[in-house]
């Protein structure tokens, strides 16, 4: 009798099954055995043919060998891979969720083998070893949600100087206040309510004693109430509330290959005369900006946008949006900097949050473009494209002397 047919080749991935191998030849006037069946495919694959014909025997009268006698099992193979296509074709939405790399990466202020730290650490401070450099302060972080006892009052309205004597005065923070700011992600209370405000305080230190999450004052001069909502300590790197909430970050962004930065318009342009005449331009490549971004590994692509960050006529800002080569170079820049503070090395006084957040390059790029063109079309702003780098920075250098920095 003919041989058998060999299987047919196990298809790849979405792929097809490769033909079954020849019968073997016929004996005198026996019937070829039928080819193997081909073999299915894997997930989403097609099972092979079935083997070829099995070759006829040496006499007139010999039958020739039948290879299509395993036509059923093929078919019956077919229809099951065709089964197993259909459902792996979608993904579900926990396959999905379970791919996104939310994995914290581990900092580390000491040289290796493999790579070299631009950092040391010492307490609260993140000391790069090229003086030229930003800084990175790690506060000790305080919510205060401040509210007016008459709900007709706008706390939104409140001057400075009374949400600076609140905190320095009424909460006892001193000197060890360093800058306090008005929270980006308000609560629902904030939003609502226009007599309800919620301002992010940056601390050196500890908080006086008796003073901590839950802590209340009633300030009737002012006439406001004051409340201590959230106590937040970023300077432990390993601090587990700090790895969640990073972890938490970089599972809400997705697939986000991108960092956004907020900063002041002067940190990157040092000049207080300049008027932007397109939407965005390149970082210029020798900017101290870009070495120190590059800290964290090669960059792809570095663009400054005028208009996407929130106006503030007294100090325009401007955002500073990185894309690294590497998913892992993104991490580690954005677990060295979220929620905490840069400080410039070239200006006095000037430490500011970066607000920095994922987001995908291409995505921000398109709806700064969008917003830029129907500006132009309306008559205002700079136009949509860029074709300039970024005057250098001023080389002069001067010391740092921000209240309540040690």
């Amino acid at each position: 009798a003919g041989g058998a047919g060999g299987a047919g080749g196990a298809g790849g991935t979405a792929g097809t099954g490769g033909a079954g191998g020849d019968g073997g030849a016929g004996g005198d006037g026996d019937t070829g055995c039928a080819g193997g069946a081909g073999a299915t495919g894997s997930t989403g694959g097609t099972g092979g043919t079935g083997a070829g014909a099995g070759t006829g025997g040496a006499d007139a009268d010999d039958a020739q060998g039948a290879g299509g006698e395993g036509a059923a099992a093929v078919a019956a193979a077919t229809k099951a891979a065709a089964a197993a296509a259909a459902e792996g074709t979608a993904p579900s939405g926990e396959a999905v969720e379970d791919s996104i790399d939310d994995i914290v990466p581990l900092v580390s202020y000491e040289d290796s083998d493999e790579k070299r730290s631009f950092f040391s650490k010492d307490g609260r401070w993140i000391i790069p070893k090229r003086e030229q450099f930003p800084s990175v302060f790690c506060a000790l972080r305080v919510r205060v949600r401040m509210e007016m006892l008459d709900p007709s009052r706008s706390a939104k309205e409140l001057p400075k100087e009374v949400v600076e004597d609140v905190l320095r005065v009424g909460f006892g923070l001193g000197k060890s206040l360093v800058r306090w700011d008005d929270a980006r992600d308000t609560t629902l209370a904030a939003l609502i309510s226009a007599s309800t405000r919620e301002v992010v305080v940056a601390i050196n230190g500890a908080l006086p004693a008796g003073v901590g999450r839950g802590s209340k004052l009633k300030d009737d001069r002012n006439a406001l109430s004051a409340t201590v909502t959230e106590v937040t300590e970023t300077s432990d790197d390993v601090d587990p509330s700090r790895i969640m909430s990073i972890a938490s970050c970089l599972k809400e962004s997705g697939q986000s290959d991108a960092i956004v930065f907020e900063l002041p318009q002067l940190w990157i342009i040092p000049d207080p005369d300049f008027k932007p005449k397109f939407a965005s331009i390149g970082l210029y490549p020798g900017s101290f900006w870009m070495h120190f971004l590059k800290s964290w590994g090669a960059i792809v692509t570095c663009e400054v946008y005028f208009r996407t960050a929130p106006k503030n006529v007294s100090d325009p800002r401007v955002n500073l949006v990185v894309k690294f080569r590497d998913r892992e170079s993104m991490k580690m820049c954005f677990t060295f900097l979220y929620d905490r503070y840069l400080v410039h090395p070239k200006q006095e006084n000037e430490l500011r949050p970066p607000w920095c957040r994922l987001t995908s390059f291409q995505d921000f790029k398109s709806k700064a473009t969008a917003k830029a063109g129907a500006a132009a079309k309306s008559g205002s702003g700079p136009k949509a494209k860029a074709k300039a780098g970024i005057t250098k920075a001023r080389p002069a250098v001067k010391a740092l002397s921000v209240a309540g920095l040690g």
